[in-house]
């Protein structure tokens, strides 16, 4: 797979070729791919840069994994600045941030003056999967169904 990446990325850089790539898997379009189309249904329902395609979905996420007392933690990061909502699930803190990377200093800063224990601090940025996902309804069409003619 890495010789395919790597000759794609040849006849394009030397050769100044065109390539037209079609993948189910979004992590080589992103790799390789100057412009992304996402088809659903035969539709084409969103086209653009990967970094394009990425910022539409929305927001970094940080994700917190904490021993102690998780709503505490959750109040704690009220009013911290970059942060623009939080959930809890569990032992877990699902933390939405514009700018994940200037966030999360300050998050853990929070958390640590809080009634827990960070086991884990995550920054999770959108990828290719996630847009594919949120314009899809997150559903992949069945062979034959909804077809829409080309």
């Amino acid at each position: 797979r890495m010789a395919v990446w790597d000759e794609v990325r040849r006849l394009n850089e030397e050769l100044e070729m065109t390539i037209f790539l079609t993948t189910q898997y979004l992590e080589e379009a992103d790799e390789l791919a100057d412009r992304v189309g996402i088809i659903d249904r035969g539709r084409l329902v969103a086209e653009g840069t990967p970094a394009e395609l990425k910022r539409s979905v929305g927001a970094d996420v940080i994700v917190a994994r904490v021993d102690g007392d998780v709503s505490a933690a959750a109040a704690a990061l009220d009013g911290v600045d970059g942060v623009d909502g939080v959930e809890v699930h569990g032992d877990e803190l699902t933390i939405s941030a514009d700018d994940g990377s200037a966030t999360l200093s300050p998050v853990a800063v929070a958390l640590n003056g809080g009634a827990v224990t960070v086991r884990e601090l995550t920054l999770r940025t959108p990828t290719l999967d996630d847009v594919f996902l949120q314009l899809t309804g997150g559903h992949m069409a069945e062979a034959g169904a909804d077809e829409v003619p080309a």
